[in-house]
């Protein structure tokens, strides 16, 4: 420690005696020691490791097909509101790349395809497939999962995606899958006729 000096001071009228002002002392600087209390790590307390992402689709998550945005022949939405990360691979598709979980992708009011959590299906990329019936009503779910489901012109829909494996198991022209027997026309007629859309 070191000691302060001691201030003397005389005053006219007092005795000469001389008078401390203050005493003191003053503690060191402060130095890191070992016994200072540590810094926060990320070793103190554990983090949990977040539970993955799914998305099971009911019968309220599909309806006017025409509601949703239309990206070349086919409808899209996102139930979990990652739409525009949908949105943005569906107009510019690259291999590789996966739409998020909970997109719901539609070509006719009848048939779907819904993105998965990452447990779901990873050989299809977690992509659940759908049969459907539509009626003024709403809709009702006649089919849902991978190899039972069958499209409206008798093929598995699973075995004509898989053609597409590196656009995320999307079939447009161009990517392998088996070509549907109607032209791009009567696509947007079905989607046109769809029977939940208000007249």
């Amino acid at each position: 420690m070191v000691p302060l000096l001691f201030c003397l001071a005389a005053c006219g009228d007092d005795d000469d005696a001389v008078r401390p002002v203050a005493t003191a002392t003053v503690p060191p600087s402060p130095t890191a020691t070992a016994t200072e209390r540590p810094t926060a790590t990320a070793t103190e307390r554990p983090t949990a490791t977040p539970k993955p992402v799914d998305f099971v689709a009911d019968v309220d998550d599909f309806e006017c097909i025409l509601s949703w945005d239309k990206v070349r022949e086919f409808r899209i939405t996102n139930r979990l509101g990652r739409l525009a990360e949908a949105l943005e691979l569906a107009r510019n598709p690259r291999p590789g790349a996966q739409f998020p979980v909970g997109t719901i992708i539609q070509l006719f009011p009848g048939e779907a395809m819904v993105k998965r959590g990452p447990d779901f299906d990873p050989d299809n990329n977690n992509w659940e497939y759908f049969e459907l019936d539509t009626s003024p009503a709403g809709t009702s779910i006649r089919v849902r999962g991978r190899d039972e489901v069958v499209n409206r012109f008798g093929g598995q829909c699973f075995g004509c995606h898989a053609d597409a494996r590196d656009f995320d198991f999307i079939c447009e022209v161009g990517r392998g899958c088996v070509e549907l027997p109607l032209s791009r026309d009567v696509f947007g007629a079905l989607q046109e006729a769809d029977p939940r859309c208000p007249d």
